[in-house]
């Protein structure tokens, strides 16, 4: 068992805790960024405007099954953060391997439901005929990758749980490097286009899932994906979905509502629906490296709080809120000095460069709110606070934006539709820190309930001593 793994959870001071654990994670999301825009870009030089909207349009469809796969990975690496910090290996080892092998038979079901209902999804999505058969050729390799994404990503939740962020580090930059390299063959030089793209995917997923797969098999896990461990049980469940589903459904959407808003983009044209795109492709520049930073955090939080180290706990949660603010500033600064410049990289296309700029000008009002929102999110999936997850999970999107997106789309056309997403990110940012403010007094309960009984216990053995 890798002892110097568990210093870092137990006892490391909580800067340094958090950057040994969060920068090979925000490195593995940089990584992952750049494959977030490499598709985008290399499809972007082909100078068709209805290519780069259906890659736009197919995107989120990619997104949920990331989001499935996150149900089990999410869930799992909070129960298995939680019991290595209660010294429960075997328990940790049984979640894990239950965790992957269901999401394996989940992605062949996914799977097999996405062939069949292509057409209807890609209709329901409101993509138009002149994106369709792009859209159409991109989807269909991707669901019949699903179960390599799917267990790629939720095995790169797993060793994060443990402490090992630089493993799955080095599979996002394995994965990544060979989809960028793979782009420019398949969507260029063999002209495949968003096929091309799809295909580059599949491939560098299925090579990191083997770099992870490589890792276990080795034996260097303080967790297992052994068969032998392999156990549906009732407990196991209960506590993967309490904090996957939240989390699983967080992402699920943000996934619909950037469908719903490429929907609400096509009523205008596609031109916006791409520079809407690209735009989201950008900012996943920031929203990775808050990913990042926050998953960093995670099973530094759920151990604190298996081992019930209080202090510990809030002194890791404040450092991460603070590192997460910088990192939005800063894009905030860079995203509004440079839109044009940005968008430009991507479409040497006027009109979908001035749509893309205003959008980009209304996304960043939110954006300094964003990184502490990250932290509380993750925070209550790390502490398998399952409800407030949830709600925070159901209220960005379905509550505030979805609403929001339609109802000031009707009344203020173009500029309702760009101001619904940083509208609604604000008041997600409230009722985040209502929510928290909420669990916080919780756990300092919890605390002091423990402490008492302890200090009663303590007692008792000295006057029985006497």
């Amino acid at each position: 068992m890798d002892e110097k793994r568990l210093i870092i959870l137990r006892e490391e001071k909580p800067l340094k805790a958090i950057l040994s654990l969060a920068i090979p994670t925000m490195m593995g999301m940089i990584v992952q960024i750049f494959y977030n825009l490499t598709d985008t870009f290399f499809v972007g030089k082909l100078n068709d405007p209805y290519q780069v909207a259906a890659v736009s349009i197919a995107f989120p469809i990619f997104m949920m099954l990331m989001s499935v796969s996150g149900m089990f990975g999410f869930g799992a690496s909070s129960y298995v953060s939680r019991l290595l910090g209660q010294k429960d290996y075997l328990m940790a080892k049984k979640t894990s391997a239950t965790a992957f092998y269901t999401c394996i038979f989940t992605g062949v079901g996914v799977s097999i439901l996405g062939l069949l209902f292509i057409s209807p999804i890609l209709r329901l999505i409101g993509v138009t005929q002149e994106t369709f058969t792009h859209a159409n050729q991109y989807l269909t390799i991707i669901f019949l990758g699903s179960v390599i994404i799917m267990t790629n990503f939720s095995l790169g939740m797993l060793l994060r749980s443990e402490g090992a962020a630089k493993i799955a580090m080095f599979g996002m930059f394995i994965g990544t490097g060979i989809n960028i390299v793979l782009d420019p063959i398949f969507i260029l030089i063999l002209g495949y286009g968003v096929k091309g793209a799809a295909i580059a995917t599949i491939i560098g997923q299925a090579i990191a899932l083997l770099f992870y797969l490589r890792f276990y098999v080795k034996k260097k896990s303080l967790i297992s994906i052994n068969w032998k461990y392999f156990s549906p049980q009732r407990e196991i469940y209960l506590e993967i979905f309490r904090v996957g589903v939240p989390a699983s459904l967080n992402n699920m959407m943000m996934s619909i509502a950037q469908t719903i808003g490429n929907y609400v983009a096509a009523g205008y044209n596609d031109l916006v629906v791409a520079a809407f795109g690209i735009n989201h492709r950008l900012f996943s520049m920031a929203i990775m490296l808050l990913v990042g930073l926050s998953e960093g955090t995670q099973p530094l939080i759920g151990y604190s709080y298996g081992a019930k180290k209080i202090e510990r706990l809030n002194q890791i949660i404040k450092t991460g809120e603070l590192m997460a603010t910088a990192i939005s500033v800063f894009f905030l600064v860079v995203f509004y000095l440079f839109a044009g410049e940005m968008v430009r990289i991507f479409i040497n296309n006027e009109e979908v460069i001035g749509y893309g700029i205003k959008i980009m000008r209304a996304l960043i009002i939110a954006l300094p709110f964003a990184g502490i929102q990250f932290i509380i999110r993750v925070s209550f999936q790390a502490l398998g606070k399952g409800k407030p997850a949830l709600i925070l999970a159901l209220a960005r999107q379905g509550l505030f934006y979805i609403p929001l997106l339609f109802t000031l789309n009707r009344l203020f056309g173009f500029s309702g539709f760009i101001y619904a997403q940083p509208i609604s990110n604000i008041l997600t940012f409230l009722l985040a820190i209502l929510l928290f403010k909420q669990i916080k007094l919780q756990i300092d309960n919890e605390y002091q309930e423990e402490y008492n009984k302890n200090t009663s216990s303590k007692l008792e053995e000295s006057y029985s001593e006497v």
